[in-house]
Order: C-alpha cells, then structure tokens, then sequence
C-alpha cells in the first residue's frame, strides 16, 4: 500500500514539474496589466524600433511575441527611439567643427559610430571625429547632457 501511495506521488511530482516547465499557448499566461507607471523603455526587433510605456509593457508584449513564434524585442538606448536620423550631423546641430582647441588631426581610419544626442542620430567617421564634436558642441555652450554619445560602434 506504501509502494503505491509512494509511486502515485512520484507521478503527480513528475506531472507537476513537466506543466511547470512547459511552455503555454495560453495568452492568459502573459501579463496583462501593467502598472501605469509611466517610465518608458525603447526596444529593438533587430529591424524595428518601438516606445514601450514600461519595462512591463515591453515583457508582456514579449510574451505575445514569443506565443506567435515572432521575435522579441530587447530593450536598448532610448536615444534610439527619441532621436530623428540625419544625414549631415554638423549641420543640423548647426556647429563649426574648425573651433580653436578642437580641431586635431584625426586618422583616415573609417570605423564609422553611430551617434546620439537624444534628439538627432547619425554618424561620425571615428573615435576622434567623436571628440572634435563633442569639443565644439562644449564651446558653443551645449550642456553635458546634450552632447553626443555611441549607440553603436557601426552605421546606424
């Protein structure tokens, strides 16, 4: 009789862990409230980009995505959700790159990086094209928190 309570528990234990660890179909099983806390979280697909309210949100949405077999999003920079794309940086940030104490030589190395300063996104040529920016942008009276800085060390 022990032998058999003992083997009946063994087997609901068995059955128990196999639901806990199988993956559900059920979209009940994601999130469905989040908090209305607004703190948003900016995620990428690898091709997309998307403003999420919270980093709640951005799980839940995970969660459906996953249940369809489509791919999830990863949180990132927000700079890239925020930040509009341009092509020619020094001029629409409307700075003279040739400031006195700025201006160095930089290598002929192109290893572009792919900037932001949270409102504007483009690209820079190299590490040093970087600083001769941020320089002039520091003379012209660009606050710290506006100057540019690497989403990513390619194009963007």
């Amino acid at each position: 009789m022990n032998s058999q309570v003992l083997s009946i528990c063994c087997c609901l234990a068995l059955v128990a862990c196999i639901a806990a660890n199988s993956v559900s179909t059920n979209e009940t099983d994601c999130p469905q409230m989040c908090p209305a806390i607004y703190q948003p979280v900016c995620g990428t697909d690898g091709f997309n980009m998307k403003e999420f309210a919270s980093f709640c949100n951005l799980q839940a949405s995970n969660c459906r995505r996953a249940r369809n077999a489509q791919t999830t999003y990863a949180a990132t920079d927000m700079a890239w959700c925020t930040s509009k794309e341009v092509e020619n940086l020094d001029k629409q940030l409307n700075v003279k790159l040739d400031v006195a104490g700025c201006l160095k030589p930089c290598p002929m190395i192109y290893k572009p990086l792919c900037v932001s300063n949270g409102e504007y996104r483009g690209l820079v040529p190299n590490d040093c094209s970087l600083e001769i920016f941020n320089c002039a942008l520091m003379a012209t009276g660009v606050s710290p928190a506006k100057l540019l800085h690497v989403l990513q060390s390619e194009t963007c």
